[in-house]
């Protein structure tokens, strides 16, 4: 029995994601995108998942769609051939939709390659933690096609225009530390402690106020949309939501009483 392209878990407050095809760089199926909906829907559901992890099986986060299989498309209709890859494309729209309306932190764990779309989840998460042995590359235009992923919309509002269209019109590679300088990372870790600074930032995250964490990640995803008193009003109908949760009385009670406090997510 062949092993399943996307693995899936929940455990302490921990929701994972792990994009398992190994053997091609992890590179994305439709079947994997059909799975991270379902699953990221139940994560949106369920008050016991505080915070949720997207990494890669082996060595790599992921090389972005599987051109193997794209290749066997090159003698289609070049009509049918759009229209198929039109529809590939917006197969992913209520995906992102998902990760960009997620009230819980999402974190990227990047080691080796992480090109074309999967850009757009590493970027779509709140932080991203890589190791030293990570690539970064928009690597569409290579093949004569141009992002997707949601990477043209996250991209520039991370690293800035100007060095989004360097990796999507030239495709230059970024290296882990260049990753670090222009904002697509969080942190950089050698690769042998890569594996346990994210478990730590994991347990960090799943014992923080959940709530409050998911509306701060909400309104800081809106901010640049919005007019200054549209965002007000987004902050105080936020403040509201968690100023209602046992999290928020715990806080103020152990800040006054000078305890740590003992966050349960709700």
């Amino acid at each position: 029995m062949s092993e399943p392209e996307l693995l899936t878990h929940i455990d302490g407050g921990i929701a994972r994601i792990i994009f398992n095809r190994p053997a091609a760089r992890n590179a994305l199926t439709s079947a994997m995108v059909e799975g991270m909906i379902a699953f990221l829907r139940e994560c949106e559901r369920r008050d016991d998942v505080r915070v949720i992890l997207l990494t890669g099986a082996g060595d790599h986060f992921m090389a972005g769609g599987d051109v193997k299989a794209f290749a066997r498309s090159a003698d289609i209709v070049p009509e049918e051939r759009g229209a198929l890859f039109e529809t590939l494309a917006l197969d992913t729209l209520p995906l992102f939709a998902l990760l960009e309306r997620m009230p819980k932190p999402i974190v990227a764990k990047v080691r080796g390659a992480c090109a074309g779309a999967s850009i757009g989840y590493v970027a779509a998460a709140d932080f991203a933690i890589i190791s030293d042995t990570a690539l970064f590359m928009v690597a569409n235009a290579g093949i004569g096609t141009s992002p997707d992923g949601a990477t043209s919309w996250h991209l520039p509002r991370i690293v800035g225009m100007r060095k989004a269209k360097q990796m999507c019109l030239l495709g230059d590679r970024l290296s882990a530390q260049e990753a670090l300088d222009c904002g697509l990372a969080t942190w950089l870790h050698p690769d042998a402690e890569l594996d346990m600074a994210t478990e730590a930032l994991l347990r960090r995250l799943a014992a923080a106020p959940t709530v409050a964490l998911g509306q701060a990640r909400l309104l800081l995803n809106a901010a640049s949309g919005n007019a200054l008193t549209d965002q007000l009003a987004l902050e105080g109908r936020a403040a509201g939501l968690c100023a209602a949760t046992q999290d928020f009385a715990e806080g103020v009670t152990t800040f006054t009483e000078k305890r740590a406090p003992n966050f349960k997510g709700r």
